[in-house]
């Protein structure tokens, strides 16, 4: 399915979690197996943004509309397109954006209003491009009473160890890393990417990261936690 579904459809995924009352995320799967994470950041006016996009139970989705009106939804790659589609004819009002370069892969699933810059934020989410990458990624940055959370899509990995054609397209697997088939065929300008990386993870109270694919990276604001843990994935630069 190089595209996306068509249909409403459901596939396991862990329970919806409330990180902050402007902070909501949950845990899926593909329909490959691979898992997924869905960001849903709440603006200060009440307005959702959903980033990558993962159909729910109809249960889930009334709580989502009781917290808010879903205004944004956000294809964060050309690659992760699965539920876009599905989610704009459920949220039909709502204006779909993708990094600039990502766009016209994202046509392929759904209307898409604009880029990353052109998205919906304030001074609690924002949403840029990453610089080096040619607009292909960016990242959403969410600020909550409990913490700074960065949301990434596949720039950041943190998947378990793995063989194969996967593990050399994805190593260093095992840890929180650049994939090497970001750095090596996504990443443009590699200086400038760690540049801008290295400068996300000297953000205060950054206390959270969403990763593309994996377990999130939780610690302490700085001071040898998050940042410093986003440093060392950067050694995959080397």
């Amino acid at each position: 399915m190089a595209v996306g579904y068509t249909k409403w459809t459901v596939l396991p995924h862990k329970p919806l979690d409330e990180l902050a009352p402007n902070l909501w995320r949950v845990e899926g799967k593909m329909s490959g197996g691979t898992r997924r994470a869905m960001t849903l950041a709440r603006l200060r006016d009440g307005r959702v943004v959903i980033n990558n996009a993962i159909a729910l139970e109809d249960e889930l989705m009334a709580k989502i509309d009781q917290w808010g009106e879903v205004a944004a939804i956000l294809v964060p790659n050309a690659f992760h397109r699965q539920d876009a589609r599905i989610m704009h004819e459920r949220y039909p009002k709502a204006k779909v954006y993708a990094p600039g370069r990502a766009i016209g892969a994202a046509k392929k699933a759904t209307e898409i209003t604009g880029s990353f810059a052109d998205a919906p934020q304030d001074d609690t989410v924002r949403i840029t491009h990453i610089e080096g990458m040619k607009e292909r990624e960016g990242v959403i940055e969410v600020t909550s009473d409990n913490g700074v959370t960065q949301v990434y899509c596949d720039v950041l990995l943190n998947m378990p160890p793995m063989s194969g054609v996967f593990g050399f397209l994805l190593h260093p697997t095992g840890q929180f890393s650049s994939p090497r088939f970001m750095r090596w065929f996504m990443v443009s300008k590699k200086a400038d990417t760690r540049a801008h990386l290295e400068r996300l993870a000297a953000a205060d109270g950054l206390t959270r990261i969403i990763p593309g694919h994996g377990d999130d990276i939780v610690g302490h604001d700085n001071g040898g936690g998050v940042g410093e843990k986003l440093r060392a994935a950067l050694r995959s630069f080397d």
